[in-house]
């Protein structure tokens, strides 16, 4: 019998990454129209709309590149490449969008930064969750 260990616990969840951040600017977006004015809560639903979608196509083409799907298309650095242009495409057209929603007064910055955030605590709290884990498990062992 071929047995294969279980390596899915040792990997770190991005699944997990993708929903917490969904549910970070919902509460995020429900807490500002709570105690904030409605351009700060327009605000902070607007940054985490493009905070997630940002994440969203920049999960979808590290996982193409990872897993080989952009290497299969050819040379490997040619792969390199095109992965790095469009990164680098996608973060110009970020920085756009950034700076028309600041500049024509659409959103406030500080209220624009707080949904921006999502995507950051959300990774910092899914790895902390991991490293307790490994660390209760490593101590019990």
């Amino acid at each position: 019998m071929n047995s294969i260990p279980d390596r899915s616990q040792d990997e770190f969840p991005i699944h997990r990454v993708g929903i917490l951040n969904w549910l970070l600017a919902i509460t995020f977006s429900v807490l500002a129209w709570i105690f904030y004015p409605g351009i700060m809560a327009k605000s902070v639903l607007i940054g985490g709309l493009v905070a997630n979608i940002s994440y969203f196509f920049l999960k979808k083409d590290l996982k193409d590149f990872l897993q080989g799907r952009l290497l299969l298309s050819g040379k490997v650095q040619r792969a390199k490449v095109k992965f790095y242009f469009k990164y680098y495409a996608r973060l110009t057209a970020l920085a756009l969008v950034l700076y028309i929603l600041v500049s024509k007064h659409i959103v406030h910055p500080l209220g624009l930064l707080m949904g921006l955030s999502v995507v950051v605590v959300s990774i910092g709290l899914t790895m902390a969750s991991v490293v307790r884990k490994f660390y209760f498990t490593a101590k019990e062992a």
